[in-house]
């Protein structure tokens, strides 16, 4: 247990929480703002799938910018072909977004064995690219407290920090712009805002493809940084808990983003763990998260149930 605490608190746990959450940060706040919209998004996990390997491919002959942009393209096409068939065709979007999930597990298992000459599992024929860490040696000559600072923000991915930023300028977007009005009233009574004349279906199909956009931003981290190469079913569903992450943190991304380290910490554990504690079995280890995810979504609805209780007799009486 010591080694345990040793190790939580050290700057390189930090480091691999900060490494974990990334991917589940960019796919809740995309679960986060098709959610506030009125279409649910659960096709995060397939996104993320198809995102990450559409970006080891291309990194393989383009740099890794380009294989980003690649995987962000990606996300974002899946959510544009979601709002059409949710918003043109008028398919229920919970089965499609299942259908976009059977589509990324298969056909990504198809289109890895097409780009590696036979391999179903792994990427580990194609020499991709890695996104790379920001280093700040500048840190490092603060005096004082300069080795901690740089040891707990020098390293990480670019995506990492634009993650952090999205929070925020997504946070400004939703609370502070009329577009970002316009969308939380679509999700929440959406007579009203087409009363006004503002295009719900339009707002709904632009709201997945952000979306996706996030979803596939997660993928890219997940294959580029995280792991370097594409292996099958790697986002090991992770796009499940971002959903659950989005309730969690009360549908607000500032609270989105803390329950995405929450997650991110007990993944993190999840891979430290069968290091010091080697006699219990690793597939115990590994089902923490979700464990953790259950448990969280049960918090939340009996936090909801008695937010509604106390809410009832306030309303009774306005009535």
């Amino acid at each position: 247990m010591t080694e345990l605490l040793i190790t939580v608190f050290s700057a390189t746990f930090f480091v691999t929480v900060i490494r974990t959450s990334t991917p589940l940060l960019f796919a809740t706040l995309g679960g986060l703002i098709s959610d506030l919209s009125g279409a649910l998004n659960v096709a995060l996990e397939g996104m993320m799938l198809i995102s990450a390997l559409t970006a080891v491919i291309v990194s393989v002959h383009a740099p890794w910018y380009v294989a980003v942009l690649a995987g962000l393209a990606a996300g974002g096409a899946l959510g544009a072909l979601m709002g059409f068939f949710h918003l043109r065709l008028k398919a229920d979007i919970i089965l499609v977004g299942f259908a976009v999930n059977i589509l990324a597990a298969g056909g990504t298992v198809f289109a890895l064995s097409l780009a590696t000459g036979g391999d179903k599992g792994t990427s580990i024929n194609l020499i991709s690219k890695a996104i790379p860490a920001v280093d700040l040696p500048f840190l490092a000559s603060i005096p004082g407290v300069g080795p901690l600072l740089h040891s707990l923000l020098s390293g990480h991915s670019a995506l990492s920090w634009l993650a952090i930023l999205s929070v925020f300028g997504i946070w400004y977007f939703l609370y502070r712009t009329p577009p970002g009005l316009w969308l939380r009233a679509v999700g929440e009574y959406p007579a009203a805002p087409e009363a006004a004349g503002i295009p719900v279906a339009k707002v709904r199909f632009w709201s997945l493809v952000a979306s996706g956009l996030l979803a596939g931003l997660g993928g890219a981290q997940l294959a580029m940084f995280n792991y370097v190469g594409f292996t099958r079913d790697m986002t090991a569903g992770r796009g499940f808990i971002a959903l659950g992450a989005v309730l969690l943190g009360a549908r607000h991304p500032i609270g989105a983003m803390w329950a995405a380290l929450l997650f991110g910490v007990f993944d993190a554990l999840s891979i430290i763990m069968p290091n010091l504690f080697s006699w219990i079995p690793a597939e115990l280890v590994q089902s923490i998260p979700f464990l953790v995810t259950i448990i969280a979504l049960i918090l939340f609805s009996l936090r909801a149930q008695r937010a509604r209780r106390v809410a009832a007799p306030l309303r009774s009486a306005e009535a």
